[in-house]
């Protein structure tokens, strides 16, 4: 590789050879003058396997949003088998689920949103292949996170996107209505069994399904019970769920997919990353030999076991698609059925051993990458919100330039689409150059945008919640007051009977009184 460096000096190239480069083609000339016009530095980087491209240091000083390469999160070298834990307790709850409600009740259950999860009970959870994958996670801080997570692959950049969550889960997406918070007045379920509490966590919740007998309400508590799983069990739940429980027409209808995804996404995100952690990992040094235990944590910090929030589930079954390796070594069998959604095709075989992994699939640069799209039956379920579009599908990106050569460490240079690649396929080298270099500026100009966009999006959200929690507080204020006026109210009828009770028992001792008095007046009046 020979890196050559252009400046307002021109002493630094040949004459002859900027007079070959201007020969071979005149836009090249162009783009020198544009650059050195702009007092920048451009390095061309050129491979004998693969076209020139413009380096990154050029991009990220025309554009500080923009990142040019992209780098693992944990670098191969640093790379521990650890042990990513569900959090989901899904079929834990499909036992419950099962055990609690009439037959009937399962059989409507079935019928509803969440009815195809009851397929996924003899499900596996492989830990490895989750872990193995999150070890390929591109850096959040060095790509622009805005289709899904991006994962570095081999020669390789794909993405885990809410389409492909859609398209594995069959849950649906869509807008979140408004769900009025819920009380004793305007909500049985919280008035039954939570009259007294703010807040309910998943355990309380668990409790007052399996305890309680009423069959319509442990109906509804098991729906409820269902949709919040995917946290710890001290978490709190959302309580408006148990207002929309009330309705279950309403209930089916409301955008889960949306939720979990959103649960799972940041949950993946933070993922194996202290700087996304909420809570530090404390560094446990190791046991002694006697003990024979491993400690909880690497030599980095990193956790050997973590949790995974939401529906990870969802992930593992991704990677059964994506990924054909994985059935090839038969460490998963895919089931020919005519089920939808797609994690119900799906069968876990056996537990792969985790570097035999890393080496044959994830580390693999040949290893095959298929890219999942919705077929026209999965655009056809009622939870499918795409349509047609293939904005929202997922991309494969090939990585370019030099280190595509290398092996794939923490850094490659990367286009962006299959068809940029096979558009310049044909052309020059320096014109594939200087092609490649206006895309890229017009893919920044666009970020930049985007990301503007984004910011004022950002403004509004924040808005709209500083809004919305304002009109929580005046319901809240609405309702004290109102409480405190009832209290009032009662306490004055309190008084006023009491009044009329007083008053009642005066005009009886009065009665009293002139009577005994007509008495003594009569035998007066005898005597005399």
């Amino acid at each position: 590789m020979s890196v050559s460096t252009f400046t307002r000096t021109s002493s630094i190239i040949p004459s002859g050879s900027l007079s070959a480069l201007s020969l071979r083609c005149p836009l090249f000339l162009f783009t020198l003058w544009w650059l050195c016009s702009e007092s920048v530095v451009l390095q061309l980087s050129v491979s004998p396997h693969s076209a020139p491209t413009v380096s990154s240091d050029f991009l990220s000083q025309r554009q500080g949003n923009m990142v040019g390469q992209m780098k693992l999160m944990i670098a191969e070298e640093q790379k521990f088998q650890g042990k990513a834990l569900s959090l989901s307790h899904t079929k834990t709850a499909i036992t419950t689920i099962k055990e609690k409600f009439t037959e009937q009740q399962l059989q409507m259950f079935e019928q509803s949103c969440f009815g195809h999860l009851l397929g996924i009970q003899d499900l596996k959870w492989t830990s490895p292949i989750v872990h193995g994958l999150l070890l390929r996670k591109a850096d959040p801080k060095t790509v622009s996170q805005l289709n899904g997570i991006k994962f570095i692959v081999g020669n390789k950049v794909i993405q885990f996107t809410a389409q492909q969550f859609c398209i594995v889960t069959g849950l649906r997406f869509g807008n979140l209505p408004f769900i009025p918070i819920p009380t004793n007045e305007n909500c049985s379920l919280k008035r039954k069994y939570f009259a007294n509490d703010k807040t309910v966590n998943l355990l309380e919740l668990e409790k007052a399904f399996l305890e309680y007998d009423d069959v319509d309400d442990v109906f509804k508590l098991g729906f409820v019970y269902f949709a919040v799983l995917g946290s710890e069990k001290h978490v709190h739940i959302d309580m408006r769920y148990l207002k929309l429980a009330e309705d279950l027409e309403d209930f089916g209808k409301y955008p889960w997919g949306a939720v979990c995804y959103a649960k799972t996404n940041a949950s993946l995100l933070r993922a194996l990353c202290a700087d996304y952690q909420r809570v530090k990992v404390p560094t446990k040094t190791a046991k002694t030999k006697k003990s024979g235990k491993k400690p909880t944590t690497t030599a980095t910090d990193r956790p050997r076991e973590y949790h995974l929030k939401g529906f990870p589930y969802e992930l593992q079954i991704w990677a059964y698609e994506v990924f054909p390796a994985l059935a090839a070594l038969h460490l998963v069998v895919h089931e020919e059925n005519a089920y939808i959604p797609r994690l119900l095709h799906w069968r876990s075989n056996s537990s792969p051993h985790f570097y035999e992994l890393m080496s044959q699939v994830f580390e693999n640069r040949e290893v095959d990458v298929q890219l999942l799209r919705p077929s026209v039956m999965d655009k056809q379920q009622p939870y499918s919100t795409w349509g047609d579009s293939a904005d929202d599908t997922e991309e494969l990106v090939d990585l370019l330039g030099d280190d595509a050569e290398q092996k794939t460490g923490t850094s490659a240079s990367v286009e962006e689409k299959d068809k940029d690649i096979d558009e310049t396929a044909s052309l020059p080298s320096s014109s594939k150059a200087s092609i490649t270099f206006f895309r890229r500026y017009t893919r920044v100009q666009r970020v930049t945008h985007f990301e503007r966009t984004k910011d004022e999006l950002a403004k509004v959200a924040l808005s709209n919640r500083a809004l919305r929690d304002r009109v929580h507080q005046l319901e809240e204020k609405v309702r004290k007051e109102s409480m405190k006026a009832e209290k009032e109210f009662e306490k004055n009828t309190n008084c006023v009977e009491d009044f009329r009770n007083t008053l009642a028992s005066m005009e009886h001792y009065f009665k009293l009184e002139i009577e005994q008095l007509k008495k003594q007046n009569g035998g007066v009046n005898e005597a005399a």
